[in-house]
């Protein structure tokens, strides 16, 4: 079970691509990669997202956080 309390949440800009990635760490030693961005403001709002999901109950799961993954992808090819 995705502990998601506390989580460690941090935008890191990766030089050399001008791409921003947004990061998560919910149990010492495991950081998940979320997704990159071409600016800091969508990486921060992937996040936001993320920890709203983990507070409604969405993700319990590590499945469940890639599933989650999944839907961003998609959301952010429409």
């Amino acid at each position: 079970m995705v502990h998601c309390n506390p989580i460690l949440a941090c935008v890191i800009k990766q030089y050399g691509t001008e791409l921003y990635r947004a990061c998560v760490s919910f149990n010492k030693g495991h950081t998940v990669f979320l997704g990159a961005h071409p600016d800091e403001e969508s990486a921060g709002e992937t996040i936001k997202r993320f920890q709203e999901a983990c507070r409604d109950g969405t993700i319990k799961t590590a499945e469940d956080v890639m599933s989650f993954a999944g839907s961003l992808e998609l959301s952010l090819a429409a």
